[in-house]
């Protein structure tokens, strides 16, 4: 069942590409459609398919998992894990840029599947072009809406529509291959090297339309904490792979004796009376398709703010047994309204294919240079080794990416712009977190000076608990102070509690709590999260036994400092990105909220920090 929930969420984009990946590349300026064109083209794609997504992805990067969790992200927490001999702030810098990419690639999915398969109704029906654009606009927002059900409950409907869909073009193709079996040729790299040979620098630039057979690919990686490794790679195997491979084939075989076919060579596989039943098929298909990219910008936001990447943002768990299955309303509305005005901007799916694939393809090239330093530092692979087996990949990234920047004039700018956007959203939430640290530990106390301190002249103390969040271990938190100074008392047991994220996906229950305890009922405790965790408090507080302070609801207290910023002169980070910063700060989610805090029990302390 989990690989037909795979199916479902999974492998909708690479699934989808039929649609419109043999037509953008055969349509290429210059080309036509014949025999040597058409082999070489697929052969250019069986062989992005085997090397990219099979032998890269499947095979290699899927190994690099952070406890079950995939994607960039997960990945750039491994290097950081395991940093090698110079360093790893330029890798960093490096994965934080590609999962920005990844949320330009994510706005572009979802437009360009539903558009391309709703187009095919003008194949049955060229009455109803003017109203193309309206359904494409109404299926994206009924997909967006029913995100918060969750990726189980999404994968359970989409998983057997998309059997239906793999065996419908998989018996399409086939069909069409036995009336011309020349076609299986194509399975020879030398048609794809001879096509390189004749069409030279053009032949070229058709990579950028090729590349949209394995756009999903990182996708996969992604979306692997959703559903794990083996469902993933069994489900690529048994019947993804060959069913888009039956499919690509087929379309070859109809444009060799049907060249004017190239129109929509999809759509065309099918009989007359079939189109309209395919439409609805494809339709849904391609709604099922845009899943993996919104289910994989949840997981990426997730572990970004739990890596201080991002600011908090509210987080829903949508499944009791799989902590990888999220639901982020934030994220979920922002893509929905890029992509709707994706889609009213370009207006067909061949203009938005232009803007499609520059940011996966620089994404790939960043997972291959992150899985080479894990490769060697992480799995122990001699260098050697690293290098004979990864630089041949990196040069196939690297091939494609040169390829696709030629698409920046016509719409390749937008996925690249949001990914700058988005990293300097990342860099500057990162840096402005240290500076407001580096600001309120100058002026703080180390714990163990202020426990002292009271010792000469102690507070009052009354029954309870006070807990108070630290956003430095080791130091005494503004909240703390101020509270004393106001109310001159303190709780018979003063808790100093600070969340820290390790570079893992998830922590066991045995080590996340760590104590240290002083004198006269104060004591540290730090809780560990994995990045692919929500933190829980109330609850894991409360599971807390054999220590000498305890968690009684009824009597336990949790206090919050809540700091108001404000732009300097101070040396720091420039004025525009303070400003941003400040911007972020305000607009972050409540931290009672998510850090699992009582709300009735919870109280904000509000301090003043200029950055």
């Amino acid at each position: 069942m989990a690989s037909v929930g795979a199916l479902g969420v999974v492998f909708g984009d690479i699934g989808t590409s039929p649609l419109y990946a043999l037509r953008e590349s055969l349509d290429h300026s210059g080309m036509t459609t014949d025999e040597s064109h058409v082999l070489g083209v697929l052969s250019l794609m069986f062989w992005s398919l085997i090397v990219v997504v099979t032998i890269k992805y499947l095979v290699i990067v899927m190994r690099a998992d952070n406890q079950g969790e995939g994607g960039i992200m997960a990945l750039t927490a491994l290097v950081t894990a395991r940093p090698g001999p110079r360093g790893v702030v330029t890798l960093v810098a490096l994965g934080l840029f590609g999962t920005a990419l990844l949320y330009g690639d994510g706005m572009i999915t979802p437009a360009i599947s539903v558009l391309s398969a709703v187009e095919g109704v003008e194949v049955a029906a060229p009455s109803v072009h003017d109203w193309v654009l309206p359904i494409t606009a109404a299926i994206l927002i009924g997909l967006f809406a029913v995100q918060r059900r969750g990726t189980s409950s999404i994968g359970a409907v989409f998983g057997p529509v998309m059997v239906l869909w793999f065996t419908t073009i998989a018996v399409l193709g086939v069909a069409e291959v036995m009336a011309e079996p020349g076609v299986l040729r194509a399975f020879s790299p030398t048609w794809g090297l001879q096509f390189f040979a004749d069409n030279g620098f053009d032949g070229f630039l058709v990579l950028g339309a090729v590349f949209l057979v394995v756009t999903g690919g990182e996708a996969l990686y992604a979306d692997m904490g959703h559903f794990g490794r083996k469902p993933i790679q069994f489900g690529w195997y048994t019947m993804v792979l060959p069913a888009v491979l039956a499919n690509y084939f087929g379309q070859g075989a109809l444009l060799l004796n049907e060249p004017e076919a190239l129109e929509n060579p999809f759509y065309l596989l099918a009989p007359t009376w079939a189109q309209w039943p395919m439409t609805i098929l494809a339709t849904s298909a391609t709604v099922i398709a845009s899943q993996a990219l919104i289910t994989g910008a949840f997981s990426l936001t997730a572990q970004a703010i739990h890596l201080s990447f991002l600011p908090r943002m509210r987080i829903v768990q949508t499944s009791e047994h799989t902590r990888g299955q999220i639901y982020v309303p934030a994220v979920n509305w922002f893509l929905l309204i890029a992509c709707l005005a994706l889609v009213f901007s370009f207006g067909t799916s061949s203009r938005l294919a232009a803007a499609y694939g520059v940011a996966v393809t620089l994404t790939m090239v960043v997972t291959t240079v992150l899985v080479a330093h894990v490769a060697r530092y992480t799995w122990g692979w001699p260098a050697p080794l690293t290098a004979i087996v990864l630089a041949p990949l990196l040069a196939v990234d690297v091939a494609f990416a040169a390829a696709n920047l030629f698409k920046i004039p016509d719409g390749g700018w937008f996925p690249l712009a949001i990914g700058a956007a988005g990293f300097v959203i990342f860099t500057t939430w990162q840096e402005g977190r240290r500076l407001v640290a580096s600001r309120i530990g100058r002026r703080g106390l180390s714990v163990g000076d202020f426990v002292a301190s009271l010792a000469h002249d102690p507070p009052p103390r009354h029954p309870g608990t006070g807990v108070y969040l630290s956003a430095m271990s080791g130091r005494v938190p503004p909240a703390l102070l101020a509270n004393l100074r106001h109310n001159e008392s303190l709780h018979e047991h003063v808790v100093l509690l600070s969340v820290i994220t390790d570079d893992v996906a998830h922590v066991p229950r045995a080590a996340r709590a760590d104590f240290t305890h002083h004198r006269n009922g104060f004591h540290e405790l730090r809780m560990h999260y994995g990045f692919a965790e929500q933190p829980n408090l109330a609850h894991d507080l409360n599971l807390l036994t054999g220590h000498k302070v305890t968690f009684d609801p009824k009597y336990t207290s949790f206090f919050l400092g809540r700091e108001r910023l404000d732009a300097t002169e101070h040396p720091g980070m420039a004025p525009w990105r303070e400003r941003l910063f400040i911007f972020l700060h305000r607009n972050a989610a409540d931290p009672a909220a998510h850090f699992g805090l009582p709300p009735g029990r919870s109280m904000d302390i509000g301090t003043h920090v200029d950055l």
